[in-house]
């Protein structure tokens, strides 16, 4: 009866929708969508793409989609031709100039972002008579209001494309008040007469303000909330297209660099410009590439740890020099911020040690190991206090205080000088560093079966990467501070002949290392030469991965994400992916090693990224911004681990 039924529902089915009328519904509604289309353009205007300014989608790998239209990506000379003999203008702050570099670079993309801040910018080309330029008003006052109106009623000539906007410098210097936005709506509402005017002969776009990623905002600028931006764009959309409703001529609100930030502006270095990566510039080792160099690194040396390839030399001193590369990145990575920033501040350094070692205190604790049993997060750990260390002690050198002088460069290679050789003679020095690191209590983290000498070891075979990766960071930010280096995507890093020399320096370089490590015999006098010649593979790699403008515009999603978890992903591997110490490999499913492996692998890479997101969240909450709550806890800890020592050494001494 079942299949009878099904039978007869199937014909019925079929004799009411076969092929042939689903064709015919779907020619019918191509028809009626052309005919909506045509009736919309008909009422709506001419104007089909009225979205590109206000609504769309982020699609990934930085492409807007407007709802409504299609954008088009302009080449140099489609970009000339449209502007040709048009004078362009952009008036506000720091948010506008960037938009003024973002569309000047369309123009010409080997312009540099030089150091004028709080000024006027001009910008000429003149093949196509074109004029762009950026106008410094950062907030909407009288001057802004004289500006437009002697566009309007004077006899300068008028530019063809005004884009404006400001308020972040209201709320900034105002700190947040309320009479602040009750004047900055006085302002608008004074000016909007003269935009309208402007508006008959002039397309003028009002830029409303971007979302701010308060997270990464410093103290000075903690007033500017998305609460008050959102009342200031409020405040814009209200009295711009209420005024336009009694004129013809309509400022137009571009509110979708709004929506686009949204998307982007976590990825903001200060909290309230867009990043450069979003703005189509690609830094040497950016955080993407970073990301995916960590991410195959770490894969790589799993297999190495599972494979049991640590009896064949080659292949060991190949894993020494990606360990050594985590530590490059370690140096390059946090001189960068403390250099860039110059925050030195009690938080910062706890957050990172918080986010290096929770999960591996946790284990020291429940399962019975020492710290420096899980060895590569002691040796991250302790680089990080001395690049802390180094930039934190007087005098103080970051690159907002050496823009001044050159004096202070030289000030900060002293520094340099000094750790090389502090390295220098701990490394030929074994008596006096065991000394360091046999005082109690700081030989409970660094002792291994009651001996300091593999702390020693690890210490010493990449003693100098991480002071190489700070060298590196200190002369490609000076580079990039000259405006030396060309980071536009898809542009080479340096001029074609440099790159093509350096590229071919680089790839002879990488050759000639794995060759040497390859043919390498002695693990003794192969661990020797190590710290010394493992820079010339790291910085090979670097190289050739960077200068090709589309080798570092692009990265692999896949690489990174593991990037993203690979502390995790080492720590982890100790406890459920290999056993006995990392002496075996842990066996779920007895008997079939290929599906063993397979389902271990799958629940160790779910409990790594778990584990990530629980340590990111709890960093958040374990580590407060507020100093004198952080040194609370920090108190509060530090008594907790002194009890834990106190008793440990007790229960030694009762043992003797």
């Amino acid at each position: 009866m079942a299949a009878l039924a099904y039978t007869l529902g199937k014909r019925e089915i079929n004799h009411y929708f076969s092929v042939r009328s689903a064709k015919a519904l779907a020619l019918g509604a191509v028809l009626l969508l052309a005919a909506c289309h045509a009736a919309s353009r008909r009422y709506r205007g001419d104007d089909s793409c009225e979205h590109l300014l206000s609504s769309g989608r982020l699609l990934g790998e930085k492409v807007w989609q407007p709802h409504g239209c299609m954008m088009h990506k302009y080449k140099q000379s489609e970009a000339k031709t449209c502007l040709v003999d048009k004078h362009i203008a952009f008036i506000g702050d720091s948010r506008i100039r960037q938009l003024f570099y973002s569309f000047v670079k369309l123009l010409n993309p080997q312009i540099k972002e030089d150091g004028v801040k709080h000024g006027n910018i001009p910008f000429e080309d003149k093949s196509s008579s074109l004029k762009v330029e950026f106008l410094w008003y950062p907030e909407v006052n009288g001057s802004m209001k004289q500006l437009i109106k002697s566009w309007t009623e004077g006899s300068s000539p008028k530019p063809h494309i005004v884009v404006a906007g400001a308020a972040v410098w209201s709320i900034s210097i105002h700190n947040g008040s309320n009479e602040a936005l009750t004047q900055y709506k006085i302002n608008i509402t004074s000016i909007a007469p003269f935009l309208e005017k402007l508006a008959k002969s002039s397309d003028v776009y009002w830029v409303l303000q971007d979302p701010v990623y308060e997270d990464m905002l410093s103290e000075s600028r903690k007033m500017i909330t998305n609460e008050k931006i959102d009342a200031y764009n409020e405040a814009a959309i209200s009295i711009l297209n209420s005024s336009s409703k009694n004129s013809k001529a309509k400022v137009k609100i571009f509110s979708v660099s709004r929506l686009i930030a949204e998307e982007t502006i976590s990825q903001s270095s200060d909290g309230i410009h867009l990043s450069e990566s979003s703005r189509e510039i690609t830094k040497v080792l950016n955080r993407e590439q970073t990301d995916e160099w960590k991410g195959w690194m770490q894969l790589v040396i799993l297999i190495y740890h599972i494979s049991g390839a640590s009896t064949f030399l080659p292949v060991y001193m190949h894993i020494r020099v990606l360990v050594a590369a985590y530590l490059f990145q370690t140096g390059y990575g946090h001189f960068s911020y403390f250099w860039i920033k110059g925050d030195f501040g009690i938080y910062r350094v706890c957050q990172v040690l918080f986010r290096l070692n929770f999960l591996v205190v946790v284990l020291c604790i429940v399962m019975d190991r020492s710290y420096q049993f899980y060895y590569f997060v002691p040796l991250v750990t302790v680089w990080f206090m001395i690049i802390y260390v180094t930039l934190a002690l007087w005098p103080q050198i970051v690159q907002k205080k050496s823009n001044g002088s050159c004096f202070w460069h030289f000030g900060l290679l002293l520094k340099l000088v000094s750790l090389f050789i502090c390295i220098y003679f701990l490394a030929y020095s074994q008596g006096a560093f065991e000394k360091i690191f046999s005082i109690w209590p700081l030989s409970k983290g660094f002792e291994l079966n009651g001996s300091i000498y593999e702390w020693w070891f690890r210490w010493k075979l990449d003693r100098y990467v991480v002071f190489h990766g700070m060298l590196f960071a200190f002369i490609y930010l000076t580079f990039q501070k000259q405006q030396v280096l060309s980071e536009g995507k898809g542009e080479p890093l340096f001029p074609s002949k440099v790159s093509n020399v350096l590229l071919f320096i680089s790839v002879v370089s990488f050759l000639t290392y794995s060759i040497w490590a390859s043919s390498c015999k002695n693990k003794t006098e192969c661990n020797e030469m190590h710290p010394s010649v493992s820079v010339v593979q790291i910085l090979a790699f670097i190289l050739i991965r960077n200068i090709p403008g589309y080798a570092r515009s692009v990265y692999s999603s896949f690489f990174a994400w593991f990037g993203r978890i690979s502390l995790e992903l080492f720590i982890c591997q100790y406890h459920i992916w290999l056993a006995a110490d990392t002496k075996g490999i842990l066996v779920l499913i007895p008997g079939n090693p290929m599906l063993n492996i397979i389902v271990s692998t799958f629940i160790f890479v779910c409990v790594a990224h778990e584990i990530s997101l629980i340590t990111n969240d709890l960093a958040q909450m374990v580590v407060p911004k507020d100093n004198a709550t952080l040194l609370k806890r920090l108190l509060c800890v530090g008594g907790f681990f002194s009890g834990l020592l106190f008793l440990s050494a007790f229960q030694e001494q009762s043992r003797h």
